[in-house]
């Protein structure tokens, strides 16, 4: 019995703990604003590169660093969502931001317009919402910011969920015959 107990002592020890990705690993310490961290994360090529007293200063600014995980989240969900630790869609709210993004993304703004609350979609056709994607400043690093900030938690009221944007702003999903949709990427 001793030795049971010893044996299973011993296999609950060796087991490893969960590995983070490393994607996940960088971008988590840029967001927890762990520079030393993110930096020994990159690659070696980067560091040889790259001034580590300007890549700190860089990041060193909440906003750009906001950003740039931000871009990079949603890079790699786009193109290589195997190296990144992200739930598979559960029909929640976020859903219909990372699907309306997507579509926009894609150019399909038929579909994208599919994604969008019902105040929305009456004042839109998918010409005039192509047009103004198209047309707004800076749109590519608004659709990041709104897929990063939907990666969080939102706060929930009622049939409507919010998730703040870090330079203002927010992205707002409303249940509408039971299904999510987007209210708003302010």
């Amino acid at each position: 019995m001793r030795v049971l107990i010893v044996l299973l002592l011993l296999a609950a020890g060796c087991r490893t703990a969960p590995q983070v990705s490393p994607a996940d690993a960088y971008l988590g310490a840029l967001e927890r604003d762990d520079l030393d961290a993110a930096w020994a994360l990159t690659s070696t090529r980067f560091r040889k590169e790259t001034d580590k007293a300007a890549y700190v200063a860089r990041m060193s600014d909440p906003a750009v660093r906001a950003a740039h995980v931000a871009r990079m989240r949603a890079a790699l969900l786009d193109a290589a969502p195997e190296l990144l630790d992200v739930p598979p869609p559960t029909h929640q709210p976020a859903d219909a931001v990372r699907a309306l993004v997507r579509a926009a993304r894609a150019g399909d703004f038929a579909l994208a317009l599919t994604w969008l609350a019902a105040p929305e979609r009456a004042r839109y056709t998918p010409e005039r919402l192509a047009r103004d994607f198209q047309a707004a400043p800076g749109t590519d690093l608004r659709l990041s910011l709104a897929v990063a900030a939907v990666e969080r938690p939102g706060e929930t009221a009622g049939p409507e969920t919010r998730w703040t944007l870090p330079g203002g702003g927010a992205v707002r999903v409303v249940i509408e015959d039971g299904a999510p949709r987007v209210l708003a990427l302010e």
